[in-house]
């Protein structure tokens, strides 16, 4: 136990992991960046994730490479507290070489494990609850790597990485404004 709670405060280091060692599933409706769909090509992803929301309860950006071409698969959801309506919405669009590399040359490995040494749940002086957290990830040559912090820890470096990711997605698809809060600074 002593050592789930050193981990926790220390950060999610950024080792690399093959991607075998995944899961082969990472929710209701987003995807990993080592998902076999993914045929090994590098893909990018910022995803939010909020346990005290009804599901699908994840929003994410993931750019991918399929052959010479960017895409970008988009996953949302809106969800009005006391209502058991949820709004979900996801799609793969074609992106930008200028967009997506605006993208990848923020999510490299010395970028990622910088980014893995912040603290998880921010300061020790804060008790958080809310269950929610942000992950930036990249898969690159049947590796992962990773970071993640909790939403107690306030906005960091994270939070901008994720909010250009929110933004380039919003450029190809408006209607996902509101699907993508969590991902907004």
């Amino acid at each position: 136990m002593l050592e789930l709670v050193l981990v926790l405060s220390a950060g999610l280091g950024s080792p690399a992991l093959a991607c075998s060692e995944t899961p082969s599933s990472s929710g209701y409706h987003i995807s990993d960046v080592c998902s076999a769909s993914l045929e090994g090509a590098p893909a990018y992803s910022a995803t939010f994730g909020a346990s005290l929301s009804p599901e699908p309860a994840s929003q994410q950006v993931m750019i991918y490479r399929r052959g010479d071409a960017w895409f970008m698969r988009i996953a949302g959801y809106r969800w009005e507290r006391g209502s058991t309506v949820v709004t979900r919405r996801r799609d793969d669009i074609a992106v930008s070489d200028v967009d997506a590399q605006a993208l990848v040359s923020r999510l490299t490995r010395r970028a990622l494990k910088q980014l893995s040494e912040l603290p998880y749940y921010g300061s020790e002086d804060v008790i958080c609850t809310d269950g929610a957290s942000l992950e930036l990830a990249m898969a690159s040559g049947g590796r992962k790597f990773r970071a993640a912090q909790h939403s107690c820890a306030g906005k960091t470096r994270m939070n901008e990485i994720a909010t250009i990711f929110r933004q380039i997605a919003l450029k190809y698809d408006p209607e996902f404004a509101d699907l993508l809060s969590g991902l907004k600074n």
